[in-house]
């Protein structure tokens, strides 16, 4: 009688061992040296900031006496576009959105708590389609980011977006593509110091002193700093930063907007501010029938669109 073979059985594979990686080492001594460092930069820009916003409001009258030596251009705004989120899509020229947050490039938000009390909105358009969604979306739609386009990637959010055509005129504008129109404004700034003691603390910290701005092409750089760059101080300090500065000195000194290229590789865009609307012929409507119910279509004298805000 044949002997049976003797069952093989299998041997099960060990389970695939789970990898890991590590993004990074600290200590507690790292995290209280980070907390403590975090704290001694912020010190030093609210030092920096009020001995500069002391010197600012000192020469008040006369830096907003600098700006209108500057001859006001005026502007027909003929298919001029808004690109803004499907929120506002009932209000279009509303400017709320603005205000939210640390503000955009030339207006102060709410969330600027060492402005104390001077946030103010402003109404943001550019001259034509292009310009305006390179502005929105931070680049050309067609432009990658990653590996979809920046149009596809916009289907991707929850938050839609809605764009207008806009018509009008303004007659008020603070031309800032030019560095030669921030001269007078420039020379008095230029004057401006930070106090010994504040030198001082940044020494003994060992933190770099800030640079004060000293030449109109300083200005000028700062009003046209990409987004990347000038938003780094207002989100980490919560402190202005010039051209938000300069934006409110422009609307004080009675201009109804400023003009400036776009720094997304667009054309030309316009910051405007309602509030000096009052005392002007100025108006901005959008072109062709709007959504049913909408209201704030039309910006003028008598319609500021600062409902809510």
């Amino acid at each position: 009688m044949a002997r049976a073979r003797p069952s093989r059985t299998k041997k099960r594979k060990p389970p695939p061992r789970s990898k890991r990686y590590v993004l990074d080492r600290f200590s507690e001594r790292d995290i209280d040296f980070w907390n403590t460092r975090t704290i001694e930069m912020q010190t030093y820009a609210d030092r920096v900031y009020f001995d500069l916003e002391r010197q600012r409001v000192k020469n008040y009258d006369a830096l907003c006496a600098a700006l209108r030596t500057v001859t006001p251009a005026s502007i027909d705004v003929d298919q001029w576009v808004r690109v803004t989120d499907w929120q506002w899509s009932l209000t279009p020229l509303s400017p709320a959105g603005s205000i939210k947050g640390i503000g955009q490039r030339f207006n102060i938000g709410r969330e600027l708590d060492r402005a104390r009390g001077q946030a103010f909105p402003s109404l943001y358009i550019a001259c034509d389609e292009d310009t305006g969604y390179r502005e929105y979306f931070g680049g050309p739609l067609a432009s990658s980011f990653g590996k979809m386009t920046r149009g596809e990637l916009a289907l991707r959010s929850a938050a839609s977006f809605t764009t207008f055509s806009l018509r009008g005129r303004l007659e008020q504008i603070f031309d800032a593509r030019t560095p030669s129109n921030l001269k007078a404004f420039l020379k008095i700034i230029s004057r401006f110091e930070v106090s010994t003691d504040t030198r001082r603390y940044a020494s003994a910290m060992r933190l770099p002193h800030r640079p004060l701005l000293r030449t109109t092409g300083d200005l000028w750089k700062r009003l046209v700093a990409a987004p990347s760059s000038w938003r780094t101080e207002p989100q980490m300090s919560g402190i202005p930063v010039a051209s938000q500065l300069f934006g409110r000195f422009v609307r004080d000194a009675g201009f109804e907007a400023v003009l400036y290229l776009s720094q997304r590789g667009g054309r030309e865009c316009l910051a405007i501010f309602p509030e000096n609307f009052p005392r002007s012929e100025s108006w901005i409507e959008v072109s062709g029938a709007a959504p049913v119910g909408a209201a704030c279509t039309r910006m003028d004298k008598d319609n500021l669109c600062l409902e809510g805000i």
